[in-house]
């Protein structure tokens, strides 16, 4: 009897999304040039910020390849050649959005994204100046 509860338990455990985590989402509402419609995306933030925020920090992921600096290949998402759209950086509730969990990224694709993110922002004089310390 312990075994059936305990399995139980586990499959009702809420999936809490993860850092390089490509999950599906419903991104709508949008207003303007955001992306829309229930789609994949990357997680950037953490498991433990994602837990206790019920928010997540991620980029939406899209078959519509424009060749921007700011896209990330992406290959494994069911034969579709995909990009991470590292300029649309969005945070949120992912409760509300019907969150999935399709796969885990391939090496090095969070690595690109954020060296994309990282002159998006303007951090990369506050990286340069912290490594001169």
């Amino acid at each position: 009897m312990e075994n059936i509860e305990a399995m139980v338990s586990t499959s009702l455990k809420l999936y809490i999304p993860k850092r390089n985590h490509v999950i599906c989402l419903d991104f709508e509402p949008t207003k303007g040039k955001e992306i829309g419609k229930y789609r994949p995306a990357l997680v950037l933030s953490s498991e433990e910020y994602n837990r206790k925020s019920g928010l997540l920090i991620c980029c939406p992921i899209s078959t519509s390849i424009r060749g921007a600096l700011t896209e990330v290949a992406i290959d494994n998402m069911d034969n579709k050649i995909s990009v991470v759209a590292t300029n649309l950086i969005q945070t949120l509730s992912w409760k509300e959005r019907k969150v999935k969990f399709i796969i885990e990224a391939k090496s090095g694709v969070m690595e690109e994204v954020l060296l994309r993110i990282i002159p998006l922002i303007g951090a990369e004089q506050i990286i340069q100046k912290f490594m001169q310390r």
